[in-house]
């Protein structure tokens, strides 16, 4: 329990200054729903799993640099979110590229943690998008969520539902 602690005060901090699209609401409810959906839909108790689920944006979101992480966290957690982290470099149709391209091979742990991301995102989307731009969105989430499907069907379940409600 404190190694999870630890996780979300640690990420409440590198996101302190961060705020949801959607609903301007802090960006670490975000990040504990992630976790949250781990731990009650998809029945995950891997503390590994769970501190990566609530660290998984740091990387690529804040200022916290891959050699602070790695002396912070065990080199699990470090290789969960390194997995989810997208290149900043490469443009945004070559990030959504590189993200199907690599969720196809990665292991059952990050494709956990990358469908409750994307079911935490679903639900999320800003209302100001307008209707191409959503369509865009959703029909990449649905390709991601889909190669994560078999990592947790109840997770997957969630995430169809919350697609039917938008």
């Amino acid at each position: 329990m404190n190694t999870l602690l630890k996780a979300i005060e640690y990420a409440s901090k590198a996101h302190k200054a961060q705020r949801r699209k959607y609903d301007d609401s802090p960006y670490i409810n975000h990040l504990i729903e992630v976790a949250f959906l781990l731990s009650n839909v998809a029945k995950i108790n891997d503390i590994n799993i769970l501190q990566a689920a609530v660290l998984h944006d740091v990387l690529e979101d804040t200022e916290i640099s891959e050699t602070q992480l790695q002396s912070d966290f065990n080199q699990i957690v470090f290789n969960y979110i390194k997995a989810l982290s997208d290149d900043k470099e490469l443009t945004l149709e070559e990030r959504k590229q590189e993200q199907l391209k690599h969720i196809e091979n990665a292991e059952v742990a990050v494709k956990l943690i990358k469908l409750a991301d994307l079911t935490s995102n679903i639900s999320s989307i800003p209302k100001s998008w307008d209707k191409t731009r959503s369509e865009v969105y959703v029909k990449h989430c649905s390709s991601l969520a889909a190669l994560c499907s078999s990592a947790s069907s109840d997770l997957y379940t969630e995430f169809k539902n919350r697609l039917k409600q938008l």
